[in-house]
């Protein structure tokens, strides 16, 4: 049907219903997309500017927060969290405590595995070291090892407990799989 054979009404149909599907096509295909990326924009620039703000404040308080840090430390001198130059460095530290605590709750670890990259989350701006625990020892003793993990200092995340009653070790002892992670301060 030629457009020169539709009447005055017809034509203003035809093209009024063009320029609304050419609208709606703009509007879905252009419009809407690049609302979408500039809100998403100043959403991030909103987030940025809330995070700078909050180092700022930090920078701040720097000498603050380092004497509260350094009075609600134990008196002992044991620090919460692991530190070290390197990730090799904070993971001796760590080793050193796990097995001091082994020591103390007579737990003998047959494996203590830390792996060589930590472990960077988004839920945490701290990078973790995981470490992999096989030990052996008595129902009190793997207790009092769990005990001293979980309050003692540093700060480690308990991620997988398996206990074993392995009938081929003497005296009820029990075998014990732990996979952990510490954060860790890398200075």
């Amino acid at each position: 049907m030629p457009i020169a054979r539709l009447t005055r009404r017809e034509r203003g149909v035809v093209t009024t219903g063009a320029a609304v599907v050419i609208a709606a096509l703009l509007l879905r295909f252009a419009i809407v997309p690049f609302v979408g990326r500039w809100n998403a924009r100043e959403d991030m620039i909103a987030f940025s500017a809330d995070r700078i703000e909050r180092m700022r404040g930090l920078i701040a308080d720097d000498v603050r927060l380092r004497a509260a840090l350094g009075a609600s430390e134990p008196a002992g001198g044991t620090r919460r969290l692991v530190s070290g130059r390197t990730t090799a460095l904070a993971g001796a530290a760590l080793q050193a405590v796990i097995q001091s605590d082994a020591d103390r709750s007579r737990v003998t670890i047959n494996r203590l595995d830390l792996a060589g990259t930590p472990d960077s989350t988004a839920s945490s701006s701290l990078p973790s070291i995981p470490v992999t625990i096989s030990a052996v020892g008595d129902v009190y003793g793997l207790s009092e090892f769990l005990s001293a993990l979980q309050y003692g200092a540093p700060v480690v995340r308990v991620k997988q407990l398996t206990v074993v009653s392995n009938s081929s070790l003497r005296g009820g002892l029990l075998q014990m799989s732990l996979q952990l992670s510490a954060p860790a301060v890398i200075e």
